[in-house]
């Protein structure tokens, strides 16, 4: 079980459409509560304190130099939800790999990811999912029993 630091959990926000970006934030948020009910710590979301909308006074360097910290000094699991394209995501998996952070991607059945994504050395899999609540019980056991229970390339 993780107990040191906490989970990070990134997924595309910024130009999601409303709705769609109301429903992504729900599901980051769920991801964090699982990740407490199983580890004791909340995972850290970026839109809780770096929301587009709601934090927009935020420059882009503060944005970076506060979630930059996040994950390369209080990271234990960077949790990847890859809803939709993003600019931002694959630069979180950089640092996470840049500081031995493992990396656990959430992404719906039957889509694809980027070769360079799934090459980089610090996903040890990616959790293939058929609804949002299929998505957390596989992501409960993959936290329940880390590392053994990482989940493997041919999940889909």
């Amino acid at each position: 079980m993780l107990t040191y630091k906490i989970p990070y959990v990134c997924g595309p926000l910024t130009e999601l459409p409303a709705g769609v970006q109301e429903r992504a934030k729900n599901f980051y948020v769920r991801i964090a509560d699982l990740c407490e009910k199983e580890t004791g710590e909340r995972a850290f979301v970026p839109h809780e304190r770096f929301d587009p909308v709601k934090h927009a006074s935020f420059s882009p360097k503060e944005v970076d130099v506060a979630e930059r910290k996040q994950i390369c000094a209080r990271t234990s699991l960077l949790i990847v939800v890859a809803i939709a394209p993003s600019w931002g995501g694959g630069i979180e998996v950089e640092m996470a790999y840049d500081n031995g952070v493992p990396v656990v991607i959430l992404c719906k059945k039957n889509k694809r990811l980027s070769r360079l994504l799934l090459g980089n050395p610090a996903v040890i899999g990616v959790i293939y999912y058929a609804s949002e609540k299929d998505a957390l019980s596989q992501l409960r056991q993959t936290i329940a029993g880390y590392p053994e229970t990482a989940p493997s390339f041919n999940g889909q």
